[in-house]
């Protein structure tokens, strides 16, 4: 408690300084920032990253005694990521478009030779391949009247394979000589709701009064802009950072001079010294976030999912028998399928309580239908042992919450205040082969408060701030259906986390 304490302090005296330096710093102006409604935009880009990696070590140590031992060791790793994505926004339709594909593999050789009276020999060698791609569309269709209908997907696959291969010139057995694996997973879910209300993002209105007013107190305006300059700035900007370049001094270029024109348009340009540019570009650069954003919107409906995941672990190994050397296969498999059906209802409510507060509130609940069936085998040389099934059905009911207050005074601040609380009530029943079934009744809680800070005093001095407070209570009730033993387990777990940071500069 005395660590909430003193930053609830340090909060507060940080907003009693923020707040000091914006009004001297900044001009005062009532523009409302939900007064602004985003132009038709369409947005694109596609990111390509490559990595590699690779290193070779020797070691060698000598002993008195005239034993000698080298350890080798080669490593090569190397991934590719790329994604695509796209945002549309216009007056019948809001949507994003995620694409993605990453690969990833993973090469390491390990040798050892040790030299004395016995000389001997190891080696091991793991190869190791991932794959996985997604893809999450969310799209969303208006009427007039601000209602919707929305059909989204989310869908994700993974693909891996690895295999380790042992040598050595002394086996014990039973020796393990390569351990290979193989695993795979699919899941995908189909959003189907309708809705009314929506939310406009608001930040690029905020960056036309953070230009505007930087320009008018440096004197580079010929007038004080009124409420439909600045809406006007504010569409203009969000045309202008849409707009597609692949050469990033050539957009910088347009961007400056497209910027330029309008405020000559306007009629709002003054004098062209150095200033009336230098502003422009600094808040073209840094000025641009945090993300701010306006509206309300409420949906109902259901979130169909389905999914598998399958893995297999082969060991060979060898052994002996009657002075005579063989090899066994040992096979382990998992497959799992599941599906749920979820009942949602969500609300967002995004509200700019003026150009430095913004407060947001999420409420969401949901009942879901949720069945899975595990099928495990167990080989020996391609001979079934035996086999596993265990079938789980777990309809769970959930509410979560949260309630962020932000604060915005200048655009290299930021302070924002985030508090959720959960629930869920699991009615599980778990059935292994023939075994009696297994009841379980779960209900899980928490609850959570945190303090995000980095506050700008000036180049020279920034403080950075996080502060954590997380509660979590699960009560869990077994109880085995074909007799009357139960069991009662309950966990409680309270965390918390501080992080605080000041950066001095000394130019």
């Amino acid at each position: 408690m005395k660590t909430i304490r003193h930053f609830t302090r340090l909060f507060l005296l940080s907003l009693f300084f923020t707040g000091l330096l914006t009004n001297s710093l900044q001009a005062q102006t009532d523009f409302n920032l939900s007064d602004y409604k985003n132009p038709d935009y369409h947005w694109r880009s596609l990111d390509f990253r490559f990595g590699l990696n690779g290193n070779n070590s020797f070691q060698k140590n000598a002993f008195q005694n005239n034993e000698v031992n080298k350890d080798y060791q080669n490593t090569f790793y190397g991934n590719l990521n790329t994604r695509y994505f796209s945002v549309r926004n216009s007056q019948t339709y809001q949507g994003s478009q995620t694409y993605w594909l990453n690969f990833a593999a993973n090469s390491n050789y390990n040798k050892s030779v040790s030299d004395n009276s016995i000389a001997s020999e190891s080696s091991q060698k793991y190869n190791t391949q991932h794959l996985a791609l997604g893809a999450n569309s969310l799209n969303r269709y208006y009427n007039e009247k601000k209602r919707f209908f929305e059909v989204d997907l989310n869908f994700r696959g993974e693909l891996g394979n690895s295999i380790r291969k042992i040598e050595s010139g002394e086996e014990i057995y039973p020796y393990n000589y390569k351990y290979h694996i193989n695993d795979y997973q699919v899941s995908a879910s189909l959003p189907l709701l309708v809705g009314t209300g929506r939310i406009e993002e608001v930040q690029n209105a905020r960056l036309a009064v953070y230009i505007l007013d930087d320009l008018q107190k440096a004197g580079d305006l010929t007038r004080i802009p009124e409420k439909e300059d600045v809406l006007a700035f504010a569409s203009f900007i969000t045309e202008t950072k849409n707009q597609r370049y692949f050469d990033s001094r050539i957009r910088k270029i347009a961007d400056i001079t497209a910027i330029d024109s309008f405020l000559i348009v306007k009629g709002l340009k003054g004098q062209s010294d150095a200033s009336y540019y230098t502003l422009i570009n600094d808040n073209w650069d840094y000025a641009a976030g945090p993300s701010r954003s306006s509206g309300r919107r409420f949906s109902i409906g259901l979130v169909p999912g389905l999914g598998t995941l399958f893995n297999e672990w082969m060991f060979y190994n060898r052994d002996t028998l009657n002075s005579s050397a063989f090899e066994t296969t040992n096979k382990n498999n998992n497959q799992e399928i599941f599906w749920n059906v979820d009942a949602v209802a969500n609300y967002v409510c995004e509200k700019p309580l003026n150009l430095y507060w913004q407060q947001s509130t999420q409420v969401n609940v949901g009942y879901s239908l949720y069945k899975s069936n595990l099928r495990s085998k167990y080989y020996t040389d391609n001979m079934l042992e035996y086999e596993r099934e265990v079938v789980t059905n777990s309809p769970n009911l959930g509410l979560n919450m949260s309630y962020t207050l932000g604060y915005f005074p200048n655009s290299r601040t930021n302070i924002s205040m985030i508090a959720g609380a959960g629930i869920r009530q699991y009615w599980e029943d778990t059935k292994v082969d023939d075994d009696p079934k297994v009841d379980i009744n779960q209900t899980d809680v928490n609850g959570s408060l945190i303090l995000t800070c980095y506050y700008y005093f000036s180049p020279q001095l920034r403080l950075s701030v996080n502060v954590s407070e997380e509660y979590y209570y699960s009560l869990n009730k077994y109880k085995e259906a074909a007799i009357s033993n139960s069991d009662v387990e309950n966990t409680k777990n309270f965390a918390s986390s501080i992080t605080a940071s000041f950066i001095y500069s000394i130019f």
